[in-house]
């Protein structure tokens, strides 16, 4: 990445409260958990098949009885052509070239989630991977590889080993690049836990997009008593994007939202219609590195496993939430089709959480300054080093720990003063109404 010559901080306030107030006085001296969005400009080349502005309108639809899982039906029904759909595939089966030629016939591309089901063991270099590979690339069109997907839960064949994964992942992603150069890989995560999900991370080098999967559900594991109706699906977003956004375009490889469920046997149209509204609508301002996203059209009453059998996240059945879903999706910014080699020079990259306001100051994550800022950073204690390579200055890091509104959990943000950082830097702070533009 070249050096960065000017960089543009935008703030965008997602609360009442204004701009003014944050960085003038009114706030106590106790740290108040902040929702603010931080972006920044600056030179980028792009990945593979990731399009310069905008989100490709995808959707996994093969198990929706109601439309009897027909593309050119789905796109109807939605008023909007879908640029991508995809297909689960089992290790040891062969490449779906039938399926892909249908989503070909459509005006698609696949996205194939490659699951190797009966452990890692299988995974090696031979004829079966190579001749898969090889007919990936005969396909001629783009291919999303989700490959190994949602390793950092428990419920795989391939959860708990880490150091083997990492091996396998990287085979994997060898052979693609050797004999399918049309694929990209798609490194996916589920949304939790979130602990374990870094020790799965093959590594900048081997990895094209990097995905999560997200769900809202009434209740968590079909308890009553473990109700979830007020997690927000951008706050179930915000760890994978802040912590990868800055490096690789982000994929939400399957989003889902129940409006039914059989733990308390009610419908829930007008629930999952605003947890669509609230995650489609605010991806172009506030999460504007996802640059795709799939919509799980399955009911899970009929389709699940056995034991799973627990919500319906269709939208094609139910006339509330398709149209919810219609409305969003027809915003420009959901594209229709894969552009395949786009010009990239620049992009906005957006942070949205680990920061809190106190004392009428706005404290950020140590990781926003070096992630997102290219500043080096030195620790000592409670002291903090930053550098670009030309000056060097010291702060001292105001140590909290802050609570997610809607998960309910705390993390231990380091966070040091934005505007201290950017004035000694040399960046002045320009504000305009709701924004703040930190530039030379």
């Amino acid at each position: 990445m070249r050096k960065v010559k000017s960089i543009v901080l935008v703030v965008a306030m997602l609360v009442l409260s204004s701009l003014v107030a944050v960085f003038a006085s009114g706030f106590t001296s106790k740290p108040a958990q902040s929702n603010y969005t931080l972006s920044v400009t600056k030179p980028y080349s792009g990945a593979k098949f990731e399009p310069a502005k905008g989100a490709y309108l995808s959707a996994y639809i093969l198990q929706d009885e109601y439309i009897k899982a027909n593309i050119d039906t789905f796109n109807d029904m939605t008023g909007k052509q879908h640029a991508s759909f995809f297909k689960y595939v089992g290790y040891g089966q062969p490449f779906p070239t039938k399926w892909v030629e249908e989503v070909k016939a459509s005006g698609g591309v696949p996205h194939i989630a490659f699951e190797p089901n009966d452990g890692l063991d299988k995974v090696q270099d031979d004829d079966y991977l190579r001749e898969w590979a090889q007919d990936a690339k005969a396909s001629g069109v783009p291919i999303f590889l989700r490959y190994a997907s949602e390793m950092n839960g428990t419920w795989t064949q391939y959860s708990g080993h880490s150091a083997e994964y990492i091996e396998k992942w990287r085979l994997v992603y060898k052979i693609m690049k050797e004999e399918a150069p049309n694929v990209a890989m798609v490194w996916t995560v589920f949304t939790f836990p979130e602990s374990t999900i870094m020790k799965f991370y093959p590594g900048d080098s081997y990895v094209d997009w990097v995905g999560v999967n997200i769900y809202n559900v009434v209740y968590h594991n079909d308890n009553i008593k473990q109700k979830s109706d007020k997690e927000d699906p951008l706050e179930l977003l915000e760890y994978v994007y802040d912590n990868f956004s800055y490096k690789k375009p982000i994929q939400i490889s399957e989003f889902g939202a129940t409006h039914y469920t059989v733990t308390d046997g009610k419908e829930h149209p007008d629930w999952a219609a605003s947890k669509i509204k609230r995650l489609y609508d605010n991806l172009p301002t506030l999460f504007p590195r996802v640059k795709s996203i799939y919509y799980f059209d399955v009911n899970n009453l009929v389709n699940a496993p056995e034991g799973r059998r627990v919500n319906d996240y269709s939208i094609t059945d139910d006339q509330t939430v398709l149209n919810a879903y219609k409305k969003s999706v027809s915003n420009s910014y959901y594209l229709s089709s894969v552009v395949e080699n786009a010009t990239i020079t620049s992009d906005t990259f957006t942070f949205n959480g680990f920061q809190f306001t106190q004392n009428g100051r706005l404290f950020v994550d140590l990781s926003f300054f070096q992630n997102y800022l290219d500043l080096k950073a030195t620790q000592s204690g409670s002291t903090v080093t930053l550098s670009d390579g030309k000056k060097s200055y010291k702060f001292t890091i105001n140590k909290q720990n802050i609570a997610r509104k809607s998960l309910g959990d705390t993390h231990v943000i380091n966070g040091l003063p934005v505007r201290e950082v950017a004035n000694k830097f040399g960046y002045k702070l320009i504000m305009n109404g709701n924004m703040i533009n930190i530039k030379k």
